[in-house]
């Protein structure tokens, strides 16, 4: 190879490096970091110093019929008998406060009347026991914010392209109810979309990778 097929490839790679500053390196960093804080906290239960998550609180909580999905809700709640062996609790009238509870804690339709108040069962156990019901034995020793997984389903890369062109990702929620509760988790548990030291390095490589495909492709390397 002469100087001056050297100087073509030299100018093919620099136009290349430029095109893939325009944020696609970038956005191919960011979505591998959020897919590996992902695997691990689901998968782990564990944070960024490979620490599991603070555990979920087993405070006594109160619940009704829509708290749980049907099959829960039938074995627990699903006769005189069952509702008999619980302890229950009344909470103020038909509005207000109590409509709100009503809605977040679950019961089921019709249960608050006009001057009456809202009867909702004591969990034992509470948050932690209301995961092992919903997910099954297990389910409440392992911090994972995946219930539902409307969370982790939300979190997407939300940065810009010219976030990118500056080589930076922003990983985070889109939605503002999903903002708010992943805000709350981490406030309550810890941080969740930290990258440990060992994905930091696994996301270098996977840069310069990116920068060597570069060269590789126009025939140095």
């Amino acid at each position: 190879m002469d100087l001056k097929e050297l100087d073509k490839k030299w100018e093919r790679i620099i136009k290349d490096i430029k095109v893939h500053n325009d944020g696609q390196i970038m956005t191919i960093v960011g979505v591998e970091a959020l897919t590996m804080i992902k695997q691990r906290v689901i998968e782990t239960g564990k944070d960024a110093h490979n620490k599991p998550f603070k555990p979920y609180s087993t405070r006594d909580m109160l619940v009704g019929r829509s708290s749980f999905k049907s099959s829960v809700a039938e074995a627990l709640l699903g006769s005189k008998e069952k509702r008999r062996q619980l302890e229950w609790k009344t909470i103020g009238g038909s509005s207000g406060y109590a409509a709100m509870l009503a809605m977040s804690a679950g019961t089921s339709k019709g249960t608050a009347r006009e001057g009456k108040g809202v009867r909702l069962a004591v969990l034992k156990g509470g948050y932690k026991k209301w995961r092992e019901l919903m997910l099954g034995a297990g389910h409440g020793d392992k911090v994972d914010f995946s219930v539902t997984n409307r969370m982790w389903n939300d979190i997407t890369l939300i940065s810009s392209t010219s976030n990118h062109k500056q080589g930076v990702a922003i990983i985070g929620a889109r939605l503002d109810e999903e903002k708010k509760k992943l805000a709350a988790n981490t406030k309550r548990k810890g941080e969740i979309l930290d990258l440990s030291q060992k994905e930091i390095e696994g996301l270098q490589r996977r840069y310069n990778l990116q920068v060597l495909k570069i060269f590789k492709e126009n025939g140095l390397s």
